[in-house]
């Protein structure tokens, strides 16, 4: 079977896009630095980092309407020519000194709302480029082309603004989507997609309402990510509180996901030999653990090398273990929607996760600004071990869902959904070609 790179219309978007994402790493790791030293409160910083997920309930129905009614390259291309721009209005901000906290606000909600417009046509972009028969092939090699350029991106970042500062990062970052804009202008026409039936989501949480596996899945998203995925967004208090330095968060948001990347080998071989429900309760368990651990050895640290080589290593497992839960949810909900269709299903489960990610965040941000870092760090680790162990005999329910179309579901989400941490956390650019 021939190489996909052999194909010129992926190779070029293939190689775009992995720049872009690249980009997109580094100046994700600008805008946190820039937020939380402009302000220094975890609630001001998770606000500008909400940005680039809550736009995503509110510009949905407009996002429906360009995917129906025009040719889906122009919103993709035209997306990519916007965020491009904004970023580079913020480069230049930041490279005469203006960048302020407001403007920065302002910019992170104008680049998420471009993103949401557009992000629901690069599915149908793969497709259009995919040779015959080669679909789950493009989008397994854009997903790695992505991980490898997110992680990389993220340490080359911290080194970027330490190095020549923000205003360098987020030039960079706006440099990546001219070539894309390029390549995906000149894909092959993707025709508007027929209208869908009004009420999808009103059809989707009945759907949820009346089947206990999907109850209790999203039952344990809100946990989730209101207690878990949050954390994130406090990596730059937490790089802050070690130094300083736009380096050190560009080494913790490194680990961070460099554990996450590991996902995907994980979640497989761990299916062969657990069943749903030892994975999921021991995975909340451990994810509060490992919380409550790194707080204890990052607080009560020395200052300088040894404080940041805690908290690498201790950021790794917290990344490769919230994933995983996070990848078997994604998988639960698509095996246990098949029947009750499952595209409103999956539209409300990430419709959940942008409404409840930013509200995780506006808390732990609020415990962390009233009492202190670790206490709300501690706190979110704690309720993850207390609800893993009330729930205990809740987790049963998952395993019927056990069988080789799970395998295939598990080994998909576990390529996709770790990549979504960073959207969650910093901003960056959203759309995951295939997912």
């Amino acid at each position: 079977m021939p190489s996909l790179l052999a194909d010129a219309r992926v190779a070029r978007l293939f190689a775009t896009y992995t720049a872009s994402s690249f980009g997109s790493a580094v100046g994700s790791v600008a805008m946190a630095f820039v937020a939380y030293r402009e302000s220094g409160s975890v609630v001001l910083t998770v606000l500008v980092l909400a940005g680039n997920t809550l736009p995503y309930v509110l510009v949905a129905p407009v996002s429906g309407r360009l995917m129906t009614s025009r040719d889906g390259r122009v919103p993709l291309a035209g997306s990519q020519v916007g965020k491009g721009a904004v970023l580079g209005v913020i480069a230049v901000l930041a490279g005469v000194g203006e960048l302020t906290y407001g403007r920065l606000l302002v910019g992170s909600f104008v680049y998420g709302t471009l993103s949401a417009l557009a992000d629901p046509v690069w599915p149908r972009m793969n497709e259009a480029i995919a040779p015959p028969g080669r679909l789950p092939d493009v989008v397994a090699l854009f997903q790695a082309g992505r991980g490898i350029a997110m992680v990389v991106g993220a340490f080359a970042g911290g080194v970027i603004l330490t190095l020549l500062g923000e205003a360098w990062a987020f030039a960079l970052d706006a440099a990546t989507y001219v070539p894309v804009a390029l390549v995906i202008a000149a894909a092959p026409h993707l025709d508007p997609v027929p209208r869908s039936p009004e009420g999808v989501l009103r059809t989707a949480m009945q759907s949820v309402a009346k089947t206990v596996v999907l109850r209790r899945a999203f039952l344990l998203v809100a946990v989730l990510n209101l207690a878990a995925l949050p954390v994130v967004a406090t990596l730059p208090a937490i790089a802050d509180d070690i130094e300083p330095s736009g380096h050190v968060l560009g080494l913790l948001t490194g680990a961070y996901f460099a554990g996450a990347a590991l996902v995907a080998l994980s979640v497989v071989r761990l299916r062969r030999h657990f069943p749903y429900s030892h994975l999921l309760r021991w995975g909340f368990l451990v994810a509060g653990a490992l919380l409550l651990v790194h707080v204890g050895l990052t607080n009560w640290r020395d200052p300088g090398y040894d404080a940041v080589v805690t908290a690498v290593i201790t950021l790794l497992p917290i990344g490769l273990v919230v994933s995983m839960n996070s990848s078997l949810l994604q998988a639960l909900v698509q095996l246990e929607s098949r029947d009750a269709g499952e595209g409103g299903v999956m539209l409300l489960y990430m419709t959940v996760i942008a409404l409840l990610a930013p509200i995780g965040g506006v808390l732990i941000g609020v415990a962390a600004d009233t009492w202190s870092l670790w206490w709300a760090l501690g706190g979110s680790g704690a309720v993850l071990v207390v609800l893993s162990l009330l729930l205990r005999t809740r987790f049963a329910v998952f395993d019927a869902l056990d069988g080789p179309a799970a395998e295939s579901r598990v080994r998909v989400a576990a390529r996709e959904h770790w990549s979504a941490h960073l959207r969650h956390a910093v901003v960056a650019d959203v759309h995951l070609p295939g997912s």
